[in-house]
């Protein structure tokens, strides 16, 4: 956790220097563990992606509440990316002195209800797509949209939940009488369920992601939202924004 912690801390110092949208390379692996403490050798070796703070629009509010929430992202992430012919994996590890996650239904509105890990996922040549849940308490949630003109109507949440979600609390779920250390998940996105549509999800097929952060705590005075592209403002379905999806080939046998 000590390494973990430098890490964030390093890259809490990037923050300020984001001004454009990430593109994130993903590294084929032969054997992905889903150990959610992202202890695997594959997650040792992947790139790191630090989590951006978002951009709230603070122009209405009281000057003390404005100093008190302030511009720093106060809870640093990182995000890390997989692939093999099975899934996508995303593994973000995360600061957290207060964990919690409330919601007990899968296919639900899960960042509601606490601590949550959004993943869209989105091809750049269709209209169609996903936005994916991963909470502390294995919770999950797969939407789909043909489009974004139609958000959240009913049939978005008919999409089955065949994602695989794990994770790692570092303290007591749902009590904010003590202090935590943070959480870590690893959401396996099923490479079958993305190619349903018929748009193939490989090397050379141009693709999008953003991973969004849900974070709840007593002790921030705010709920925090953070990306690991940076947004020009708070709309997680802002797809002209999305980082690019560079899926690296496997290696030459």
């Amino acid at each position: 956790m000590k390494k973990i912690a430098v890490l964030l801390v390093f890259f809490s110092g990037l923050m300020v220097f984001a001004q454009k949208k990430v593109a994130v390379e993903v590294v084929y692996a032969k054997e992905v563990s889903m150990d959610a403490k992202l202890t695997g050798a594959m997650w040792q070796s992947a790139k790191a992606y630090p989590l951006f703070r978002g951009k709230y629009n603070q122009r209405d509010w009281p000057k003390a509440k404005r100093k008190n929430v302030g511009r720093k992202l106060l809870n640093s992430a990182y995000v890390k990316f997989l692939w093999d012919e099975v899934n996508l994996y995303i593994g973000v590890m995360m600061e957290d002195r207060d964990v919690v996650a409330e919601g007990v239904e899968d296919q639900t509105h899960l960042y509601q209800m606490g601590d949550t890990i959004e993943v869209f996922l989105k091809p750049v040549e269709r209209n169609f797509y996903w936005e994916i849940y991963g909470t502390p308490n294995l919770k999950k949630s797969v939407f789909f949209y043909p489009g974004r003109g139609r958000l959240f109507v009913p049939s978005s949440t008919a999409h089955p939940v065949d994602v695989e979600v794990a994770a790692d609390v570092v303290g007591t779920l749902n009590d904010y009488r003590d202090q935590d250390k943070g959480w870590s998940v690893i959401i396996a996105v099923p490479v079958k369920m993305l190619e349903k549509q018929g748009y193939p999800f490989a090397p050379g097929k141009p693709w999008t992601v953003l991973v969004a952060r849900q974070n709840y705590s007593a002790d921030l005075p705010l709920k925090e939202l953070s990306t690991q592209t940076p947004l020009s403002q708070i709309d997680f379905h802002l797809q002209e924004e999305y980082g690019d999806l560079i899926l690296l080939p496997p290696p030459a046998k």
